[in-house]
């Protein structure tokens, strides 16, 4: 049962973590830091790997237990807690409770810088697409003495602008 409690407050120590440079990507993204979301974006890349490998390891450890109290071995973590707290350990329904918790505000935050991100590039889309009309336009001296606008099938800036 120690083996289990371990797994499980490494797995909100992991968490708790990720939460954390969520919050900051949040304030990065909102402040348009592009160095150091690419920052950001490695360390998530790192902390997915620890995770991953952890994972691994909770998963045997419930494995164990649940085989140990009697559940069948695809048990999950729930039934696992129901279980345990059926027979009065509290100290995992309290983990199982703050995981649940934790993975909740990790969703929010996902969410959250989603859609700014998604907004920002569709953004800058729109400003790429306007830089590119006016790079697009061609001015060309015409024969009545004046500017005429003639949209241009290049990207190369001319003279005049």
């Amino acid at each position: 049962m120690n083996e289990l409690d371990v797994a499980l407050a490494r797995q909100l120590e992991l968490q708790e973590e990720l939460h954390a440079l969520l919050k900051r990507e949040t304030q990065e993204l909102a402040d348009v830091h592009v160095d150091a979301i690419a920052e950001i974006n490695t360390l998530k890349n790192d902390l997915s790997l620890r995770i991953a490998d952890h994972g691994y390891i909770l998963k045997k450890t419930i494995q164990e237990v649940a085989v140990r109290e009697g559940l069948s071995p695809g048990a999950t973590l729930g039934d696992l807690n129901a279980k345990l707290s059926n027979n009065g350990n509290r100290d995992i329904m309290r983990i199982y409770a703050e995981l649940n918790m934790t993975a909740d505000r990790i969703k929010e935050l996902l969410s959250l810088n989603y859609e700014i991100a998604t907004r920002f590039a569709a953004s800058l889309g729109n400003s790429l697409d306007l830089i590119a009309r006016i790079i697009n336009q061609n001015s060309t001296y015409g024969a009545s003495g004046g500017y005429q606008q003639r949209a241009s099938g290049s990207l190369l800036i001319n003279r005049e602008a």
